[in-house]
């Protein structure tokens, strides 16, 4: 699937700070002190997901609230049209976007029973699609929060705060980081249903684990603009 070619930004805001705070909703995450607080929002029939730094501090909400509301826009917007991403992002204001929710349960709480290698092929070829069409690295997938297990029990990715665009990679490295992004899905199958990972991709797993030990690697990353 292609990303929308309709410009997200001249569409009007579903709705409103104002009415936001007005609810009617509820506190899905309240995280750490600089981390955004998650909210369901209940506006007009639909469910939407809003993450907000306006709760924290003067300091956090204007420097890293800025910053990571900004990021993961970008990143959303160039996904749009994937499915298993947040769909209909926008932002509420400077400290907070919004995006519809997905119904489903967090991998770490999921029970994938027989499932589990078709789920795990299907997180794969989405993060794969992620590469492809955005050409970004989530780089969080190791955390099984960021991946939700649908009602219908498909695969979606969350969490594009800690993105990183490959645009600027010559193609080898390209290459090598879209592997590495994707040892954390083979993480997660290798834990759930070992026997159907293959040699393949426990080699890739083997790899990119041994390089993520290289912390100064990711921190590089994380320096350069896209």
């Amino acid at each position: 699937m292609t990303p929308s070619s309709q410009n997200p930004a001249s569409k009007p805001a579903p709705f409103t700070r104002a009415q936001f705070e007005q609810g009617p909703g509820e506190v899905l995450s309240r995280g750490r002190w600089a981390n955004a607080v998650l909210y369901l929002h209940y506006h007009e029939g639909g469910r939407w997901v809003v993450k907000d730094f306006r709760p924290r501090n003067f300091a956090v909400r204007n420097t890293a609230g800025r910053l990571l509301i900004r990021r993961e826009m970008r990143a959303l917007r160039r996904l749009a049209g994937v499915a298993g991403v947040p769909a209909g992002a926008f932002r509420v204001d400077a400290h907070a976007l919004a995006y519809h929710f997905i119904p489903g349960v967090p991998l770490n709480h999921a029970d994938l029973g027989a499932r589990a290698a078709d789920f795990f092929a299907g997180l794969e070829r989405l993060l794969t699609e992620v590469h492809a069409v955005g050409g970004l690295l989530h780089l969080d997938v190791r955390n099984g929060r960021n991946v939700l297990v649908s009602e219908r029990g498909e695969p979606a990715l969350i969490d594009f705060q800690s993105h990183v665009g490959t645009g600027w990679m010559p193609a080898r490295l390209r290459r090598w980081a879209e592997r590495y992004d994707l040892g954390g899905v083979y993480k997660h199958w290798q834990r759930r249903s070992p026997e159907t990972l293959g040699e393949a991709r426990a080699g890739l797993l083997a790899r990119a684990n041994w390089w993520r030990r290289l912390w100064v690697l990711r921190g590089y990353f994380g320096m350069r603009k896209e």
